[in-house]
C-alpha cells in the first residue's frame, strides 16, 4: 500500500513538473516579438551588471543585489547556450530558481532589462490605460543614448480590453488591434517611461524632436521599423 502511494506521488510530481515546463515554454513563445531587432551587436548600455530594485538604484547605477540570475528556469526546454540574450524573459535566483519579482531592472551580462511592472508603475501619467497581464517579464533594451533607452513590449489597453468583453463573434478580431507590441522609452531627463500607445501618440512625441519620423497613421499603431529609425537618431 504504501509502495502504491509513493508511486502515485511520483507520477502527479511528474505530471506537474511537465505542466510547469510546457506553461514556460509557451510562455515564452507567447512573449516573443514578432518582429525583432536584427542586429550584428546587441547594444549594451553602461549599467554594472546586478539587480536594481527600484528607480533610485537604477537612476544611480547602483544595483540592490548582486546575486548570481539566469533567464532560463530549470524547468525550462531550453534551446539556447549559455552565451544566449534573450528580448523578453523572466528571470531567476540560480541557487533557488524563484522568479525574480517586483524590481525596477535588471543587467544580466551587459544588457538590460525593464521589468514591465516598473514600467507600468513609472509610465507617463497620460499612458494609465496600458496594462499587461506579464507584469514581471522583462523586456531588453535594444537601443540608447544620453537622452532615451528603447525597449519594446507587447501590451495591450485597458477601455478598449473591457469594451471588448461586451461584444460577441468579433472579440478576437478587436483583441488583435488592442493587443500589440509597443515602443517604449526610459526618458532619461524626466525619469520616467513613456508609452508609445498609439500612432498619434508616437507623432505627438517624434514631430518637434525629429521632424522626419512624423508617420502617416495608417492604422492605429505606429510602424515599429520606422519608430526605431527615429529612435536611432534622437537617443
Amino acid at each position: 500500500m504504501k509502495i502504491t502511494f509513493v508511486a502515485t506521488l511520483l507520477l502527479i510530481s511528474g505530471m506537474l513538473c511537465s505542466q510547469e515546463k510546457d506553461s514556460l515554454d509557451l510562455l515564452q513563445e507567447i512573449l516573443k516579438p514578432i518582429n525583432p531587432i536584427k542586429v550584428e551587436t546587441p547594444y549594451k548600455p553602461n549599467y554594472p551588471d546586478g539587480i536594481y530594485l527600484n528607480k533610485s538604484e537604477f537612476i544611480n547605477k547602483s544595483p540592490g543585489s548582486l546575486v548570481i540570475i539566469s533567464p532560463f528556469n530549470k524547468n525550462q526546454h531550453v534551446n539556447y547556450d549559455d552565451d544566449s540574450i534573450p528580448d523578453v524573459c523572466f528571470f531567476y535566483h540560480i541557487n533557488t530558481n524563484k522568479l525574480i519579482r517586483n524590481v525596477f531592472a535588471v543587467s544580466y551580462k551587459g544588457h538590460l532589462y525593464f521589468q514591465l511592472k516598473s514600467i507600468l508603475k513609472h509610465r507617463n501619467k497620460q499612458d494609465r490605460a496600458q496594462k499587461t497581464d506579464y507584469k514581471q517579464v522583462f523586456t531588453r533594451v535594444v537601443m540608447g543614448g544620453n537622452n532615451y533607452l528603447y525597449t519594446e513590449a507587447e501590451l495591450s489597453n485597458l477601455w478598449a480590453s473591457n469594451i471588448s468583453l461586451f461584444i460577441g463573434g468579433i472579440g478576437n478580431e478587436i483583441a488583435e488591434e488592442i493587443i500589440r507590441w509597443k515602443g517604449i522609452i526610459w526618458d532619461v531627463k524626466k525619469q520616467e517611461f513613456n508609452i508609445f500607445k498609439s500612432c498619434n501618440d508616437y507623432n505627438r512625441f517624434i514631430e518637434p524632436l525629429y521632424p522626419e519620423g512624423f508617420q502617416g497613421c495608417e492604422t492605429q499603431q505606429p510602424n515599429l521599423e520606422e519608430v526605431r529609425k527615429a529612435m536611432s537618431v534622437i537617443k
